[in-house]
């Protein structure tokens, strides 16, 4: 080979290995090229970005959203991990003790203004700060309450504000189941899915927030089988076996099944993600369907509900980690919350942007969002990240299925699933 040949080709290398380091890959549920709100302001986000910064490219990996965190920690401990991964609330203790996590300051957060600091100031910023330093940013922040169909409210009478309690959501439930000439059911008043694949929170553990206001003790053991948890399991399987104003298929369903049974009339309320409530709306019309709290117990008008989210963090050992710092911040500043509000349906992440969209919130179109906030500001839940937490909702999901198929009593199924836990979780 020649000088010049050799000399050409370590150029063309060199200018190889420098487009690669302009690379970074993400691990998210979302899918940049679908039709979802989410995914397409994430879209606009990425695009942005990518213009704002000539030669970086933003490669997105889709993942199965329950599986993403444990894929995320082992390919870590294999060195294949991606440069950034939003991780589930569940397991954001067990991410940042692994060491799979960066500390955010030193990449951009020590570059920030106070004025920063107090506009992303919350209990999500907090729950991300571990022993001084910040392991994540939350995007897509959820808040879990109740769907209903307006219109349905409507021709049943019904106020979706006197719905506080157990008791009057059950008549409100019992109202709107409806059957056909057979007496099968064609539409029920309440749809839920306790499968252990995809789970959302139930009612047993809104019960159990309202009551005892956690689900573990100290040393992170559940604390399912107690007299609240029992009465909260109690009321949910009951909607099923006693009051029949859900469907036995709830034991199978997944959330997913839940948001279709929903869509397609077959269900007029569904317990639901905040996040997820704008896509609904594309499909049945804004007009059509509205987000409440969950009832409350103890003379309060709303319990407690899971509030979630994504915590997006960068490898800690990333060939192009300051690349990945800087999306981050970008994917969390002011423009790109501007368009996770407005284009992707969700609460926002800073102080500023409610007065920034004064208008788009003015909107009844929009009110869920403003509901989720109270809800979040007033009667919400972040799971602990002292301990892992990862399964606590298929147990208690197991729980309500081994009621409803296996003829167990609440008791015993809770204690089955209080010890399943632990024992998974090592306590």
């Amino acid at each position: 080979m020649t000088l010049l040949g050799g000399l050409a080709l370590a150029s063309l290398t060199a200018g190889i290995a420098g487009a690669q380091a302009q690379t970074i890959r993400m691990w998210t549920f979302l899918n940049p090229t679908g039709n979802a709100p989410r995914e397409k302001a994430l879209a606009e986000i990425i695009s942005a970005f990518e213009a704002a910064n000539p030669g970086a490219k933003v490669v997105v990996e889709t993942q199965v959203w329950d599986q993403m965190t444990p894929k995320f920690m082992a390919a870590a401990q294999q060195g294949t991990a991606p440069d950034i991964v939003w991780v589930i609330t569940d397991l954001l203790g067990e991410a940042i003790k692994s060491g799979a996590l960066a500390d955010l300051k030193p990449l951009f957060v020590d570059k920030w203004s106070p004025e920063q600091l107090k506009d992303n100031a919350g209990p999500y910023w907090d729950l991300c700060n571990v022993g001084g330093k910040q392991y994540c940013l939350f995007t897509s922040r959820n808040y879990i309450g109740l769907y209903y169909r307006r219109d349905l409210f409507k021709e049943a009478g019904i106020d979706a504000a006197s719905l506080t309690t157990w008791p009057a959501f059950t008549e409100a439930a019992k109202k709107l189941t409806v059957k056909d000439a057979s007496g099968a059911v064609t539409r029920y008043g309440f749809g839920q899915g306790w499968s252990e694949s995809q789970p959302d929170p139930q009612i047993v553990t809104s019960y159990l927030l309202a009551r005892q206001g956690t689900l573990f003790d100290e040393k992170g053991r559940a604390r399912f089988a107690t007299p609240a948890g029992i009465e909260g399991l109690t009321i949910q399987t009951e909607l099923v076996m006693k009051h029949e104003v859900t469907s036995k298929q709830a034991t199978t369903w997944t959330s997913d099944d839940v948001y279709e049974q929903f869509s397609a009339g077959r269900a007029a309320m569904i317990t639901g993600a905040s996040v997820r409530f704008s896509t609904l709306q594309a499909r049945l019309g804004a007009d059509k369907i509205g987000f409440m709290l969950v009832p409350g117990v103890d003379g309060k008008p709303h319990s407690p509900a899971v509030m979630a989210g994504w915590a997006v963090g960068a490898w800690s050992k990333g060939k192009n980690i300051d690349l990945a710092g800087k999306f981050m911040d970008f994917m969390n500043g002011p423009q790109a919350d501007k368009l996770w509000v407005e284009k992707g349906g969700q609460t926002p992440a800073l102080a500023s942007t409610p007065k920034a969209l004064a208008s788009f919130f003015a909107d009844p179109a929009n009110e869920y969002l403003a509901i989720a906030g109270r809800g979040s500001a007033t009667a919400g839940w972040l799971a602990p990240i002292d301990f892992g937490v990862g399964g606590y909702r298929q147990a208690l999901n197991k729980a309500a299925q081994e009621v409803v198929t296996n003829g167990a009593t609440p008791q015993a199924a809770l204690e089955r699933a209080e010890r399943d836990f632990n024992r998974r979780n090592g306590r």
